[in-house]
């Protein structure tokens, strides 16, 4: 384990205890898999009150972490068709900022894809994706593939100023070092060029009800933003024209009950076809996560 710090703040002076720590005994390659079924375990989070950001204090060692990642299972293919609907709304209002051309598009952490094949739907001349997980690359299909690179983003495979737009999903509350994850996306990007980030938000309804048996409050999360501490961040590391909206999301309605951990038993009193389709139906709300825009000078 490692001691970690407030990542805006860098210190730990001004902070209380939100949660006591809850980790399992052994990790194994479901503990950090994507859109795995809530499991309760969690870190010691704190709250920084100088800038109100909800942190881990102490997490595992950042290589130990990213061993996990490149050997998490993934399946999200129940979801997928609602995370395109819900994130491509997210690439929309982006490009209302960007004044530069349609031309290179990079997604951090970018699954099986999808999200590539939305830039090229949209025009972009070229893409690349960066994902440290395997089994998320073997899922992309055959037309993105080529364009996904296998690893850990880091500022030294890319050349300076070199992207359009920076697309990041569910990936801040993951990073270690914020800052400089932050700092080495500015500096990939063009002038001009944006970034999307969408991330949870802790301060949303349901948050502050479920509190640590919220699926966001989990052993993958370092770090859960809300609108407050995550316009500070950014703007920390140069950011201009920071736009922060709340996301529509829409999943299948056996989504919603996979987070409550509540679909097998309802699967179970609910056999007939009818009800069958009907889990599979999208279904759009404002669920608690937030998508921003930001600018590079």
């Amino acid at each position: 384990m490692q001691t970690k710090n407030c990542p805006i703040c860098n210190t730990r002076d001004n902070s209380l205890l939100v949660y006591k720590e809850k980790l399992p005994e052994n990790l194994n390659d479901t503990n950090f898999a994507g859109r795995k079924t809530p499991d309760g375990y969690h870190y010691k989070m704190l709250r920084c009150l100088n800038c109100s950001l909800l942190y881990a204090s102490e997490i595992y060692n950042e290589e130990y972490s990213n061993k996990l990642y490149d050997e998490s299972t993934f399946d999200y293919s129940d979801e997928l068709k609602g995370l395109t609907k819900s994130y491509s709304q997210c690439l929309v209002d982006g490009l209302k900022m960007l004044k530069n051309e349609k031309q290179n598009f990079l997604e951090i952490g970018c699954g099986n894809g999808f999200m590539l094949n939305e830039a090229i739907k949209f025009g972009f001349k070229n893409v690349k994706g960066i994902e440290p997980s395997k089994e998320a690359i073997s899922f992309a299909d055959k037309g993105v593939k080529k364009f996904i690179h296998h690893g850990i983003f880091n500022d030294d495979e890319a050349s300076i100023e070199l992207y359009d737009v920076v697309f990041i999903a569910m990936i801040i509350e993951h990073v270690v070092d914020a800052n400089k994850f932050l700092n080495s996306i500015y500096k990939i990007l063009k002038p001009g060029g944006i970034i999307i980030c969408i991330c949870h938000n802790e301060r949303h309804l349901l948050s502050k009800v479920l509190k640590d048996k919220h699926p966001i409050i989990n052993d993958e999360h370092v770090a859960v933003f809300n609108k407050k501490a995550l316009k500070k961040i950014f703007e920390k590391n140069n950011f201009v024209e920071v736009q922060i909206n709340n996301l529509k999301n829409f999943y299948s309605i056996k989504y919603w009950f996979k987070m409550l951990k509540i679909s097998t038993f309802i699967e179970k009193v609910f056999k007939n076809k009818v009800f069958r389709y009907l889990m599979t139906l999208n279904v759009g709300f404002k669920a608690g996560n937030l998508y921003l825009i930001a600018k590079k000078k």
